[in-house]
């Protein structure tokens, strides 16, 4: 169940029980009964289309998907609803294919880490059209055309202005429909900001030390250090006139920033111990699995995000610089 949610949002629906929601945005939209079309990665298009299908694994169960999938941009047919779901040093090059189908879109959604992803979507295909967007919802692609699902949670939607309107409603309602829970907000920036504060070092630890996200937060060292990262991106986030929540179903960011430091490590360490009874033990983070296929990691978009407002706001962030740094090292490796 969603739970100790902040003022300003509305469920679209309750949680419903693990079965209806363990799933993928492309499972979902295609379980929705719409016509879903994605651009992938040429050897995951064509085991998509040999098959006809995804196959997901998601907690004991497994679905074949059928699903529409290419690896040549003008392929793709315009659309009305457009996800972008790629990892963001990928943007430039995923938007600039899609000129030719941007003047039918009417609501573009980013699911990406970090918040300057609505900023290039919107210069893509218009302000009027970006919705902003959170997914706390982990996949490890295990396989061309296999996806496992790793992490339940909801999406949640806002208008980037603070205003309510029935097209959020509309997408989150959709996403309800294929077996994701929805969560409408007036806060979305709150909510980008607080998942952006959480990534940082979610992301940063398990890629430079190998380990899956439990293991950083059952390890006393390192649920330290994520403590210490949080507290450094939570100041940056006041700099920047965000204020931030613990929002349902994302982690405690402003409890741990604002308790002292041996309650927030307790808290920490609580976390590591429920995701190790919940069996959530193969996360493996996007960036650690971008780091593993030495492929480009999105730390601009996160640590670099967060250590330049830093510097323009004069907020010290010296445990994100260095994982900055760090990262940026490992990132030039992989071009």
């Amino acid at each position: 169940m969603l739970h100790d949610l902040p003022q300003g949002i509305r469920l679209i629906e309750r949680a419903q029980r693990r079965k209806r929601r363990a799933g993928l945005r492309r499972r979902t939209r295609a379980r929705a009964g719409l016509d879903v079309q994605l651009l992938a990665r040429e050897e995951h298009a064509r085991a998509i289309q040999a098959r006809g299908a995804v196959t997901i694994d998601s907690f004991g169960e497994r679905w074949q998907v059928p699903l529409r999938a290419d690896w040549r941009p003008e392929r793709i047919e315009p659309a009305e609803i457009v996800v972008l779901l790629t990892k963001t040093p990928d943007t430039p090059a995923a938007l600039d294919s899609l000129t030719h189908i941007r003047d039918a879109v009417r609501i573009a959604v980013s699911f990406q880490n970090g918040v300057a992803k609505d900023d290039e979507l919107a210069a893509w295909s218009g302000a009027g059209s970006v919705v902003g967007a959170v997914a706390m919802v982990g996949a490890t692609l295990e396989a061309p055309g296999r996806v496992r699902h790793t992490m339940n949670g909801p999406s949640f939607l806002g208008e980037l202005d603070g205003s309510s309107g029935d097209r959020v409603d509309r997408l989150a309602a959709l996403l309800e429909r294929g077996g994701l829970p929805a969560v409408v907000t007036d806060r979305i920036r709150s909510v980008e900001w607080s998942k952006l504060v959480h990534a940082s070092p979610t992301t940063a630890l398990p890629a430079m030390t190998g380990l899956y996200l439990h293991e950083i937060f059952t390890t006393p060292e390192l649920a330290r250090l994520y403590v210490d990262l949080v507290r450094e991106g939570y100041a940056v986030a006041e700099a920047e006139g965000v204020q931030l929540e613990d929002w349902g179903a994302l982690f405690p960011v402003r409890t741990i920033a604002t308790a002292t430091p041996d309650e927030a490590l307790a808290l920490a360490l609580a976390h590591g111990r429920r995701l190790v009874e919940a069996g959530m033990t193969k996360i493996t983070v996007s960036m650690l699995q971008s780091a593993r296929s030495k492929r480009r990691l999105e730390v601009e978009a996160i640590q670099g995000h967060l250590c330049r407002a830093g510097t323009r706001h004069g907020v010290p962030t010296p445990g994100t610089d260095l994982c900055y740094r760090v990262l940026s090292g490992m990132d030039a490796t992989y071009t």
